[in-house]
C-alpha cells in the first residue's frame, strides 16, 4: 500500500507495483513506437527497456521508485496533463522542487529529480533543462531541508572502539564471530559496509555478493602478503573491484577474525569454495544479514 498522503491517482499508465519496478512499467503518455522501414518489434522495445533497466542498481531503482511516486503526486495535485509530464519543462521541475522544499533533505530531493530524468531516458523521452537554474534550485532546498533530515555527524570506527565491541561478543556463537568478522574485514579493507552485507538472507546473489570463492591470497604493492575480497559489483563499479587487508598484530586482526567465523560457521554441507555468502552465521535461530 502508498503511504498516507502519497496515493496517486487511478491510471492505466501507472499501475500498482514495487517501487523498484515503476521506472519500467510507469509509463509516460509517449513511450518509444515503431517505426516504419524498422524491422523493430514491440518485444524488441520491450528488450530495451529491460536492458537500460538493469543499468541501475536494485537500490537506486527503489530509490527513483519512490521519487517518481512524488513527482506523480504532485502533479496530480496541480493537474497536470499526462502530456505535460512527460517531456517534462524546466519550470515544472523547478516547481517540482520548490513544493518540495522543506519538506526532504537534499540528497533525497536530488534523487528524485534524478528520478524523473531517468523515466525519461529509460523510456525515450527528451530531458532538456537550464542545468544552472536546476542546481541553483536543488542548492536552496538543500539549505531549506528540514533539521530532522540531517543526521548528526558520528563518531568514526577506531580499533578502540572495535575492541569495546569485541569485549561484548562471545565468538563461539555463530552470529557474535560473524559480526565480528564482518566489521574488522569491512574496517581494515575501508570497504563500504553494504559491499559485505545483505538487507536480507534471501536477498544473497552470487553475481552480486562477495563469496567464499571470491577470497585469494596475494601481495600489495610492497610485497607485503595480503588477503584479497573480489567483490563481483560496487555501487561505482558494475564489473566489480579487489578491495584487501593484511593481518594485524592484536585481538583486531581480521584474518584471526574470519579464519575463526569460517570455524565457527561451517556446517558440513558446506565447503570451503562454496558458492554461499561468505559472512553468514550458519545457526538458523540467529538469521544474521551478513
Amino acid at each position: 500500500p502508498y503511504r498516507r498522503g502519497l496515493v496517486p491517482q487511478i491510471s492505466d499508465l501507472r499501475p500498482h507495483c514495487l517501487a523498484r519496478d515503476r521506472l519500467r512499467l510507469w509509463l509516460p503518455v509517449h513511450s518509444r513506437a515503431i517505426q516504419d522501414g524498422l524491422n523493430i518489434t514491440e518485444a524488441d522495445l520491450d528488450r530495451i527497456l529491460a536492458v537500460i533497466t538493469v543499468s541501475w542498481a536494485h537500490g537506486t531503482r527503489e530509490t527513483y521508485g519512490a521519487g517518481l511516486l512524488v513527482f506523480h503526486v504532485f502533479c496530480d495535485m496541480r493537474e497536470i496533463s499526462e502530456e505535460l509530464r512527460c517531456p517534462a519543462s524546466s519550470v515544472l521541475m523547478l516547481a517540482f522542487i520548490a513544493s518540495c522544499a522543506g519538506a526532504y533533505s537534499g540528497k533525497t530531493l536530488g534523487n528524485y529529480v534524478y528520478a524523473v530524468k531517468a523515466w525519461h531516458t529509460l523510456h525515450g523521452q527528451l530531458w532538456s533543462m537550464n542545468q544552472a537554474e536546476m542546481k541553483a534550485a536543488l542548492d536552496g532546498a538543500a539549505i531549506l531541508a528540514p533539521p530532522s533530515s540531517k543526521r548528526p555527524k558520528r563518531v568514526p570506527f577506531t580499533v578502540d572502539l572495535i575492541l569495546s565491541l569485541r569485549n561484548v561478543l562471545d565468538l563461539s556463537k555463530p552470529l557474535d564471530v560473524a559480526v565480528y568478522a564482518c566489521l574488522t574485514t569491512t574496517f581494515w579493507c575501508a570497504a563500504r559496509l553494504g559491499e559485505f552485507t545483505l538487507p536480507t538472507l534471501k536477498s544473497f546473489d552470487p553475481q552480486l555478493h562477495v563469496k567464499r570463492s571470491d577470497i585469494r591470497y596475494g601481495e600489495d604493492r610492497n610485497g607485503l602478503q595480503v588477503t584479497v575480497f573480489a567483490l563481483p559489483f560496487t555501487k561505482v563499479s558494475k564489473t566489480g573491484e579487489d578491495v584487501y587487508w593484511a593481518r594485524q598484530d592484536g585481538l583486531c586482526d581480521p584474518e584471526a577474525a574470519l579464519l575463526t567465523h569460517f570455524t565457527v560457521n561451517n556446517p558440513p554441507q558446506v565447503s570451503r569454495y562454496s558458492r554461499g555468502s561468505i559472512l553468514v552465521a550458519s545457526d538458523p535461530s540467529h538469521a544474521a544479514s551478513f
